[in-house]
């Protein structure tokens, strides 16, 4: 008897994990897509979490992508009922070429009970910036400006002060002599726009720049990457085509802009992330991540 029961506490505690590791996250879809749960049909959501009991109905014409368990990422497109017990095998995680980072962002930004989705987009990025090396100063420059590869558009370099101050030097460096800049200016924000130094700056060419309350020093030299606009269509090209099934606009537009902003095109990924928040202006996801964005780089 103690057998037996053993035995079958062991099977329903298989069973339980089985089903927790065979979870759903509807992705993305076009057409008429529909879901079951508990004999309700609903229309289909971006987003919307499904276990193995639901269904899915994808009509003539319709799409639909689904996450598993986290990492995997697969696509229907072919009309007819579809019981999500029955994906089992679509849930083996491959050599995708869709950044593993991002299907598990998004299902951790997608399933999250609290906090702001899209806020610590950070913990999923693989690139980190240029290492930096100074003393300690009353400025401080955000890691995630380490590195900015720029190829247009508006963008500002911003800064943080321990101190306070009305003023703040900035400089900008040319590779060749980091002891003296070619270029320094007095501003009265904590930020200067990229495109103010546009005329003095050239497609192709890598800068350094440093921000100091003024008449103080500063070691602690950043990096401005000025990407032609031929190296940045390769990289938007490459990125374009990393995709795992099939994504509608406004899914692809977040894609392409956390990618970006990974790569760190920041005022390229500004764009997209601002475009997949028009096309899904019902996605709480793209929305609050766009605010964070703007948050997080100082852009009004």
């Amino acid at each position: 008897m103690m057998k037996k029961l053993t035995f079958l506490i062991l099977f329903a505690t298989a069973a339980v994990y089985a089903s927790a590791q065979n979870d759903y996250l509807l992705y993305s879809f076009k057409g008429n897509v529909t879901v079951v749960e508990n004999n309700v049909e609903s229309k289909a959501k971006a987003g919307k979490p499904l276990n193995t009991a639901a269904t899915l109905k994808v009509a003539a014409g319709g799409t639909v992508t689904l996450i598993c368990n986290e990492a995997a990422m697969f696509t229907i497109a072919k009309a007819g009922t579809y019981p999500m017990s029955k994906f089992g095998d679509s849930c083996k995680v491959t050599n995708s070429s869709v950044s593993a980072n991002y299907v598990k962002y998004v299902w951790a930004q997608m399933t999250k009970s609290s906090g702001s989705p899209g806020s610590n987009r950070k913990a999923y990025m693989n690139t980190v910036g240029a290492v930096s090396r100074g003393e300690i100063n009353n400025v401080w420059v955000d890691t995630r400006l380490d590195t900015v590869n720029y190829a247009g558009g508006d963008f500002p370099l911003s800064w943080k002060s321990y101190a306070e101050a009305k003023e703040f030097d900035f400089f900008l460096y040319k590779p060749e002599n980091i002891a003296e800049p070619f270029y320094s200016t007095t501003v009265t924000k904590l930020k200067i726009g990229i495109p103010t130094l546009s005329a003095r700056i050239k497609p192709g060419n890598s800068y350094y720049w440093i921000a100091a309350i003024k008449g103080e020093e500063n070691e602690d030299r950043k990096v401005l990457n000025y990407v032609s606009k031929e190296t940045y269509a390769a990289v938007l090209d490459n990125i374009k085509k990393q995709s795992a099934g099939f994504e509608a606009p406004a899914e692809e537009a977040y894609r392409i802009a956390f990618m970006l902003e990974d790569a760190h095109y920041l005022a390229e990924a500004h764009d997209y992330y601002t475009k997949a928040a028009t096309l899904d202006s019902t996605n709480v996801l793209y929305r609050s991540t766009l605010m964070s964005f703007r948050k997080d780089y100082e852009i009004k």
